[in-house]
């Protein structure tokens, strides 16, 4: 390839040849251009095959790395998408080096020079650097996995990607957030799903009236109810948190698994104003006194 290169730069001043003999030169220009096509041909077809292979095989790795984590293989979620995206970049460069290697280019070179890129890149590209650090120490430490729901950088999402760059969430209203790794790094981590089991407080205001006792009997009795209420550690607690301005604030807690959380929370509330009627139990709300002067 390179020697078809050569040949076409040393023949560029056709000027003088041209001038002389216009139809003769033409017909032996083409002529020799057409011995160098035939020449180079089969190699750069040759070139083109294994560069597809390599390309097909590296999307045919991925994929079936991708299916094996999806479909509940032993290999962690996280890791297995870190080793598909790795495999994937390795197979397709060797398959474009290999294909190099037959043009005749000396792949040694090539290699260098997109090291020397690559390194050139990375220091004017510094904060997308410490975004790949941030990505390596996340993925090696795992303070979350594909699948946990967490709090980074003070947004809530399920993680749905952890590549070297950044983290991708998908949150309760199904909106996508890309969130740099450097900026996840920089700021509190918190995984809501790691341990297993989640703690729902909510915070119930009863008039000053009210027998309080009978409250949060009424609050016990219908968190327990709930099937999906845990008993380890502790069971539904209930107890005076607060004597506010125009109520008094009895605070519940039960303890329920990380995937119900949501569901439970928003059931025992409905379920709670429901008893509080049934029981005589009086919720109070603000009243707008209207004056007028005379």
């Amino acid at each position: 390839m390179i020697n078809f290169l050569q040949f076409t730069l040393l023949q560029a001043d056709v000027a003088p040849g041209l001038l002389q003999d216009p139809t003769g030169f033409l017909t032996s220009y083409l002529q020799t251009g057409m011995e160098k096509a035939v020449l180079y041909a089969p190699k750069i077809l040759l070139a083109l095959i294994i560069f597809w292979i390599g390309s097909f095989i590296s999307k045919r790795i991925h994929a079936r790395i991708i299916k094996t984590v999806t479909n509940g293989g032993r290999l962690d979620p996280t890791l297995g998408r870190f080793f598909a995206n790795m495999a994937k970049y390795v197979i397709f460069l060797a398959g474009l080096m290999a294909a190099l290697s037959v043009l005749g280019i000396p792949v040694g070179r090539v290699f260098v020079i997109l090291s020397a890129a690559v390194f050139a890149i990375g220091l004017a590209l510094q904060g997308s650097m410490s975004n790949v650090a941030a990505g390596f120490l996340l993925i090696v430490l795992r303070p979350y996995k594909v699948g946990d729901y967490v709090e980074l950088a003070g947004v809530e999402g399920t993680v749905e990607d952890l590549n070297i760059f950044a983290t991708v969430l998908q949150t309760v209203d199904n909106v996508k957030l890309i969130i740099a790794n450097a900026e996840v790094r920089g700021n509190t981590i918190k995984n809501l799903t790691t341990l297993g089991k989640r703690r729902v407080d909510v915070d119930f205001g009863i008039d000053y009236g009210d027998d309080i006792d009978k409250a949060i009997k009424i609050i016990k009795d219908t968190a327990a109810k709930d099937s999906r209420v845990l008993s380890d550690p502790e069971g539904p607690w209930a107890k005076v948190a607060l004597l506010n301005d125009s109520s008094v604030d009895i605070q519940m807690r039960v303890w329920c698994e990380s995937e119900v959380y949501w569901d439970v929370r928003f059931d025992l509330i409905k379920d709670i104003k429901e008893a509080f009627d049934k029981g005589g139990i009086s919720i109070p709300y603000p009243h707008v006194v209207e004056i007028v002067k005379r």
